[in-house]
């Protein structure tokens, strides 16, 4: 015995949902390890960013109206970043030769 098609919707027809355009994704720093934002100051108009550095093992905090971390922003910007990749770069070039 063959199996009839579903019977077909009821009511009006639900829009198509389009998918949100790709967000361009920047640049992150490769030490990083984790990223917290949340709300902070009164009312929640302050954003806290809190973020894990491989570097250091510490968490640095920046907070503000629309703070922009080095970390997520511009990681050549930051002094452990420069440090450490100057490192990794010095032992590449001495397995190298």
């Amino acid at each position: 015995m063959r199996a009839e098609p579903p019977p077909p919707p009821r009511g009006r027809p639900e829009p198509q949902r389009q998918s949100a355009p790709p967000r361009p994704r920047g640049r992150r720093c490769p030490y990083l390890e984790q990223i917290i934002r949340e709300s902070a100051g009164p009312f929640g108009l302050l954003t806290r960013y809190k973020a894990d550095c491989h570097v250091d093992r510490r968490t640095h905090k920046f907070t503000g109206r629309h703070p922009v971390p080095p970390c997520v922003s511009e990681p050549e910007s930051c002094g452990l970043y420069q440090a450490e990749h100057g490192d990794e770069d010095d032992r590449i070039r001495r397995y190298v030769e």
